[in-house]
């Protein structure tokens, strides 16, 4: 249940606080915290990783109560690839960055 008497602000500092040691990635657990605690997400993208050696996600989630949003990047892995595919029904784009 989410204390309506919190602002987001503060929910998103609550919910980035430290998770018990785990065999998961720690975005992916920060993304599961924010689902527990209300949030939603919004949209899903494939994009190159910094190292130009694969691709990670960028998960953008909101707060339902409010117009406040967040981006988490998880690591492109099997058990956040089951995890997007169950719970984001549209297909997730590949977003290509653009170097001059």
């Amino acid at each position: 249940m989410i204390n309506q008497g919190i602002l987001p602000a503060q929910m998103w500092l609550t919910t980035q606080e430290p998770r018990i040691a785990s065999f998961a990635p720690n975005s992916y657990l920060l993304l599961l915290s924010a689902l527990d605690n209300g949030w939603r997400i919004q949209n899903v993208q494939l994009r190159p990783s910094w190292d130009q050696h694969g691709l990670v996600y960028l998960v953008s989630i909101y707060l339902y109560t409010s117009d406040h949003t967040q981006e988490i990047i998880l690591p492109r892995v099997p058990l956040v690839d089951s995890f997007l595919e169950e719970h984001f029904s549209e297909p997730i784009p590949l977003r290509q960055e653009v170097r001059l």
